[in-house]
């Protein structure tokens, strides 16, 4: 083994249990003594930071290799050296290639609900799912007094504690999609946006003046992530200080196995019609926050454009007028007649007991200027006119460039 520490036997690694305590630690003080208890809390507090902080702030996946893979003629599955992070914020390392023998593996570890599928040739087929698991071993064992009292003899005790990543095949769970900050995804049209506190922090946003339209992002972000956080909350319980319960296991890979009978055991099937498949691309990664900050810088001029201090490309609303029951609307430049229709142009008006629709009946475009006929004269201010820029019909420039980039043009009007 590459680690001079590892020490790979099933005696050492069954139960072994290390010192965690994030919120107590040791307040020293001379002429203390210490003791092993003492040692244990130091190193559980520090220990149990860590584990906290990454657990809940950064979360599980691997950091890099663990590559699963065939290996050619030996019923092999090899996992490369790597390391990840499990769901309670532990660093699970493997130092050297670790393989498993999957005809093997069948016939004495097979779970008894693993569904099984007869190929017509005496062969089985079947779906796994590869993961790693913390393991902690012992080793180096030193002489030790056994007991304390009178009478004290001696005995062998181990003095290290060996972590590291374990593979551990299991069969494949269904698919299921984990409610992390559900209402930042929704916002972000990571997801379909269906929380109430979404949906409307998505028509305010959109009902936002372009210079304060970057502003209200950040609030409703904000407003997300606080209530996304309250929701979270340990899975095992408030008695457990991490996200999710023990094995706390990283995925690597998903499998589809098939094992062609061979003399008394099986032969694991690499080609033909139906060969065994490892996909290594199902796994959570984690991302180093060096690469989260080249994710955050903008293209050329799009943080200006979203905080409205540069237009978007293409037509662009930019002035209006009302008169009477005629709203005449000025755009920089013209106007494509045939994507102008009056559900195109959404009016309200704001009354005292809120915001009310006005009705267009009717619009007609000439050159860069579309006049907007309404129901009826609205006298109270301001008046919200919004044109669909967005959506299946929005309504083009003369050269079919999309109106505000894509996006809804909108406007207040205050005045008389």
């Amino acid at each position: 083994m590459a680690s001079p520490d590892l020490i790979l036997t099933t005696s050492t690694c069954d139960d072994v249990t290390l010192p965690i305590n994030p919120f107590v630690s040791n307040r020293y003080h001379f002429g203390m003594l210490l003791g092993v208890a003492d040692l244990d809390t130091d190193q559980g507090y520090h220990r149990g930071k860590a584990w906290l902080h990454t657990a809940w702030l950064h979360g599980d996946g691997t950091v890099w290799g663990l590559q699963a893979e065939l290996r050619t003629g030996t019923n092999e599955l090899a996992v490369l050296p790597g390391l990840a992070i499990d769901e309670r914020g532990r660093e699970l390392y493997v130092a050297d290639t670790l393989c498993v023998d999957l005809g093997l593996w069948y016939d004495a570890n097979r779970p008894e609900d693993l569904v099984v599928t007869d190929d017509g040739n005496g062969g089985v087929i079947f779906e796994l799912q590869l993961t790693l698991c913390a393991q902690r071993c012992l080793d180096r064992p030193v002489p030790a007094i056994a007991e304390s009292c009178e009478g004290a003899s001696g005995d062998t005790a181990y003095s290290r504690a060996v972590e590291q990543g374990l593979p551990v095949l299991r069969k494949r769970p269904d698919p299921t999609t984990r409610p992390f900050y559900p209402r930042v995804h929704q916002l972000l049209g990571l997801a379909e946006a269906t929380d109430p506190l979404v949906t409307q922090a998505l028509a305010d946003i959109a009902a936002a003046d372009p210079a304060d339209r970057l502003a209200t992002s950040q609030q409703k972000l904000a407003a997300m992530l606080a209530a996304d956080a309250i929701d979270r909350r340990p899975a095992a319980g408030p008695g457990d200080w991490f996200p999710e319960p023990e094995p706390g296991c990283v995925v690597l890979a998903d499998l589809k196995v098939h094992l062609a009978p061979e003399g008394t055991g099986w032969r694991v099937v690499e080609d033909g019609a139906d060969p065994t498949v490892v996909d290594n691309l199902v796994r959570r990664a984690v991302a180093p926050t060096g690469l989260l900050q080249d994710l955050l810088v903008p293209p050329s001029g799009e943080a200006a454009r979203v905080s409205g201090r540069l237009a978007e490309p293409g037509l662009q609303l930019e002035d209006s007028r009302l008169s009477g029951k005629t709203l005449t609307l000025e755009f920089s430049g013209a106007v494509k007649p045939a994507t102008v229709r009056p559900a195109a142009f959404t009016v309200t008006a704001l009354r005292p007991s809120g915001w009310e629709d006005v009705e267009v009946t009717g619009v007609q475009a000439s050159g860069s200027t579309v006049q907007v006929e309404l129901g009826a004269t609205v006298r109270v201010r301001p008046i919200r006119v919004i044109v669909e820029g967005a959506g299946a019909r929005p309504v083009l420039g003369a050269d079919d460039q999309l109106l505000n980039g894509g996006h809804d043009a909108a406007l207040m009007i205050n005045g008389a």
